[in-house]
C-alpha cells in the first residue's frame, strides 16, 4: 500500500520490532511505550498479510479503548482504511486485513476465531486461560504469531511462568526487559519524582520492571523506625480516622497531619458485635462533640448497612457530625496496600507515617499481616488485617498517592 506513514522507534523498541521470533514477550516499565508499539506491530502484520485478522487485547475493554484506539487511528493513513467501526473497536484495511481491539474479561467470548497475529497489552493482568484456552488455538491454523508486553505483576503468576519459559531453548521463543529510562520516553528527574510517591517494591516492580515477589509481609517497608512515643494528639489541627466497618471488631485508626507526616496517637478496637453508632459515641467520648473529625472510611459503607438500621454507615457517620472523606469506587487492594508501604517509607528513603506505641493492634497488623500462599491478596483467615485496612483508606485520602478504579480526579478531593 502506497503513502506510508512515518513511524519512529525508539532504540528498545526497535530491539523488539526488529525481531522476528513467532512469540516474544516484554517485560517493561511504565510510560516504556509499549502500546505504541503494539499498534505499530499489528500495522505491519496487517500490511505483510492481506486479508487476515490481527487482535489487540487488553484486560478489559475500557482499557483497550483508552490505552490503544486512538493510537491506531492516527498510525493508520485514511486511504488504507476500507471501513471503521467505533463501537466494536475494529478497523479493515482496503486489502482486506482487519484489526481488532478486544478486552479480555470475557475471554470465552472471543473463542472461534482464527488469528495471524496477537498482542496481549498488560498481559500479567489477565487470566492465564486467554492465552492458553482461547488465543494460543486460534493462531494455530494459521501459525500466527503473539507479542506479550507488560508490566510485571509478581512471581505467582502464569505470566511470570512464561517469562521463565522463554530461558529455555525454544527457538520460536525470546524475551526483554526493559526499564522506563531505557524506554527513553520518560526525563530522568520525572522518574526520581516518582520515588517519592511509591514505596521500594512497587517502584522496582513499576520504573524498574522488576519481578517482585508478593509473599511474605503486606507492610514490607515497616520497621521499628515507625514507632515513635512522641507522637501524640495536635487538637487544633482536623482529627482523622480511618475506619474499617467490620462487625467484629469494629476497627478505627486516629490521627492528625504534623506538617508532611502522619501522626497515629490512638486506635479504637470494639468487639462483641459493636456498630456504627457505637464507633461513633466512642470517637466523640474520647475527642469531644466540638472537634473536627474526619472520617476515611471503606468507601463500600456507602452503601452497606453493617449497623442492621435504615442508614448506611457513611450516612451514620455524617449525621454524628463527622466529614465523610471517601471516593465513590472502592480502592484496589493493591493501592491501598502500596500507598501505606510509601507512607511508611518510599523509594527515596522518606518516611512519613509514624506511629505511637500504644497503637498495639495496628502495629501487630503491620508486623504480622502476610499474604495469602500463591496470591497477590493480604490473608484475611490471620485476623490480622482491620487495622491494616482502616489505615489503608486514611492513607489513601491523606495522600492521595492512587485514584480508585472508575472515578474521575474531580469526584474526590482529601480535604
Amino acid at each position: 500500500m502506497a503513502d506510508a506513514p512515518s513511524l519512529q522507534l525508539r532504540w528498545a523498541q526497535g530491539e523488539v520490532f526488529s525481531s522476528r521470533k513467532r512469540f516474544r514477550v516484554l517485560v517493561a516499565g511504565r510510560r516504556f511505550g509499549k502500546s505504541y508499539l503494539s499498534c505499530i506491530e499489528l500495522l505491519r502484520g496487517a500490511i505483510e498479510k492481506p486479508g487476515e485478522t490481527f487482535f489487540y487485547c487488553a484486560p478489559t475493554y475500557r482499557m483497550a479503548k483508552d490505552i490503544a484506539w486512538k493510537a491506531l487511528k492516527r498510525l493508520v493513513p485514511k486511504a488504507w482504511i476500507k471501513s471503521k467501526n467505533e463501537t466494536d473497536l475494529k478497523i479493515e484495511l482496503v486489502n482486506g486485513s482487519t484489526i481488532e481491539l478486544k478486552g479480555t474479561e470475557n475471554a470465552m467470548a472471543l473463542r472461534g476465531r482464527s488469528l495471524s497475529g496477537v498482542v496481549l497489552d498488560e498481559a500479567a493482568f489477565m487470566d492465564s486461560e486467554v492465552w492458553f484456552e482461547v488465543i494460543r488455538p486460534a493462531l494455530a491454523d494459521k501459525q500466527g504469531w503473539a507479542l506479550f508486553i507488560s508490566t510485571p505483576d509478581g512471581t505467582a503468576s502464569w505470566f511470570y511462568d512464561l517469562w521463565c519459559y522463554c530461558e529455555e531453548d525454544d527457538n520460536d521463543w525470546c524475551r526483554w526487559q526493559f526499564t522506563t529510562i531505557e524506554g527513553d520516553n520518560v526525563p530522568p528527574e520525572e522518574i526520581e519524582a516518582a520515588r517519592s510517591q511509591l514505596d521500594p517494591r512497587t517502584f522496582r516492580q513499576e520504573f524498574e520492571a522488576s519481578f517482585e515477589n508478593l509473599s511474605g509481609l503486606v507492610a514490607v517497608s515497616f520497621s521499628d523506625a515507625n514507632i515513635d512515643p512522641k507522637v501524640q494528639d495536635l487538637p487544633i489541627v482536623p482529627l482523622l480516622v480511618g475506619v474499617d466497618f467490620n462487625i467484629d471488631p469494629m476497627s478505627a485508626i486516629c490521627a492528625v497531619k504534623k506538617g508532611d507526616d502522619l501522626w497515629v496517637f490512638d486506635e479504637i478496637i470494639m468487639t462483641g458485635g459493636a456498630t456504627t453508632w457505637d464507633l461513633c459515641e466512642e470517637i466523640q467520648r474520647r475527642f469531644g462533640v466540638e472537634r473536627r473529625i474526619i472520617a476515611c472510611p471503606d468507601p463500600t459503607g456507602g452503601a452497606r448497612k453493617t449497623s442492621g438500621v435504615g442508614a448506611t454507615d457513611h450516612n451514620i457517620l455524617r449525621k454524628s457530625g463527622f466529614k465523610v472523606s471517601s471516593p465513590r469506587s472502592p480502592w484496589k487492594i493493591r493501592d491501598k496496600i502500596t500507598c501505606v508501604n510509601t507512607a511508611l517509607l518510599d523509594a527515596s528513603g522518606n518516611r512519613r507515617l509514624f506511629i505511637h506505641p500504644r497503637c498495639k493492634d495496628l502495629i501487630k497488623s503491620l508486623r504480622t499481616l502476610t499474604y495469602a500462599p500463591g496470591t497477590g491478596l493480604p490473608n484475611k483467615n490471620l485476623g490480622v488485617d482491620h487495622a491494616f485496612d482502616a489505615l489503608g483508606y486514611m492513607c489513601l485520602q491523606v495522600f492521595n498517592l492512587a485514584k480508585p478504579e472508575t472515578m474521575k480526579s474531580t469526584d474526590y478531593r482529601v480535604w
